[in-house]
């Protein structure tokens, strides 16, 4: 699956939009197959001015589950990339762990009832 990357406010290189998927791809690869949709949001929201400015918003769907939507903000694009994306890759490796928990406890509650 290919990564939707739309950046408002800034030139969107083809380097910095390489680097968004790659980084995605890295942090989401043993998850992938359960990802539906990325779209990943960058924009420099105080234009040339500077400051604390830099937002990167990921938001993942997957079926059955509700969908992740991560904000970062920091001063360059790269490390505000980097950020948002690892708390994306925590947020679904947690979110499916809990989904495996609960389909485990309720198959085995099933297959107590037949014993």
């Amino acid at each position: 699956m290919k990564p939707v990357i739309i950046a408002k406010g800034l030139k969107a290189s083809r380097l910095m939009r390489d680097y968004a998927a790659r980084r995605l791809d890295f942090a989401l690869n043993r998850v992938w197959h359960n990802i539906r949709a990325v779209t990943v949001h960058i924009t420099d929201e105080n234009g040339p001015k500077g400051g604390v400015d830099k937002r990167c918003l990921i938001k993942l769907s997957m079926p059955g589950l509700p969908d992740i939507v991560v904000t970062e903000t920091g001063h360059t694009i790269s490390v505000t990339i980097d950020r948002a994306i690892h708390r994306a890759a925590y947020t679904v490796q947690r979110l499916l762990s809990r989904a495996r928990s609960f389909s485990h406890a309720k198959h085995t509650m099933m297959l107590s009832e037949f014993a």
